[in-house]
């Protein structure tokens, strides 16, 4: 194995991220630009073709989720060159990748996200991105930057090495859910900066989430969330409308814990 890959990967152990500079081209970032330059106003539950506008609280701005039927623009992400060799990696070998999530986000003053997440949280997912020597993480994200996001632009905070911790953090809610306060009120979280086009890749147990955005204008990013397709059904079987009728509450979460959502008639 190349001594830079060596590198790579205890950092990434090490701080549970990496950053990944000009990971889309001038062209790419000029197009998406200008989709939502276009877009009309969008408040949250309005749907723009199929693709839902959404909010966490309204601090976090809106979240265009699904945004691959956007257009091809942004088809080209799912497998970009720039990081999925090492999204396939960090999931580990045996297992392929599943995006569990992608949207785009538009945030502007004053707007934040609290923190989230950290290893001392148990739920399915690993502190640690290696096991016996292999690489086995079960939460990849991806944050793409379509503008430059430096101090004072709402950037992304993280605490580097949180993934592994064993404790909670004061400052987060009880099941490490998004803080009150915007991140970077949040003792040991850094900032992360990153020109347009440049992108973060994180272990999502990793505690993040993003400072207020103090600067006139938007903040606008694309976020990917990959898992590996065991968590996906094994056969891709999809339970009929006649089932999922029949069953009562409890048994719907476990056939089909994730509802579909398509955009109404």
């Amino acid at each position: 194995m190349k001594t830079d890959t060596l590198m790579e990967d205890f950092l990434f152990d090490l701080h549970g991220y990496t950053l990944i500079p000009g990971a889309i081209d001038a062209d790419s970032l000029q197009a998406m630009n200008g989709w939502v330059d276009t877009l009309p106003p969008l408040k949250d539950g309005d749907w723009f073709g199929h693709i839902k506008a959404h909010t966490y609280g309204g601090t976090d701005g809106m979240n265009l989720q699904f945004i691959f039927d956007g257009g091809e623009i942004f088809e080209r992400l799912i497998d970009n060159p720039a990081w999925i060799g090492l999204v396939r990696r960090y999931l580990g070998e045996v297992n392929e990748p599943y995006i569990n999530e992608e949207f785009l986000n538009v945030r502007g003053q004053g707007g934040y996200i609290g923190v989230h997440s950290g290893g001392w949280r148990i739920d399915g997912r690993l502190r640690a991105g290696g096991v016996a020597g292999h690489w086995c993480t079960q939460f990849l994200s991806v944050i793409v930057a379509l503008n430059d996001i430096g101090p004072g632009d709402g950037p992304t905070v993280i605490i580097p090495g949180s993934h592994k911790s064993a404790f909670a953090h004061p400052q987060q809610a009880d099941n490490a859910g998004i803080s009150k306060g915007a991140g970077d009120t949040v003792v040991g979280a850094e900032e992360v900066y990153l020109k347009a086009g440049d992108a973060v890749l994180f272990t999502d147990m990793l505690i993040h989430g993003s400072a207020t955005r103090t600067n006139a204008g938007n903040r606008r990013t694309i976020v990917l969330r990959y898992l590996p397709a065991t968590y996906a059904h094994r056969w891709r079987y999809v339970p009929s409308p006649e089932l999922v009728a029949r069953l009562t509450p409890e048994r719907r979460k476990i056939i089909q814990p994730v509802i579909p959502v398509v955009k109404p008639d």
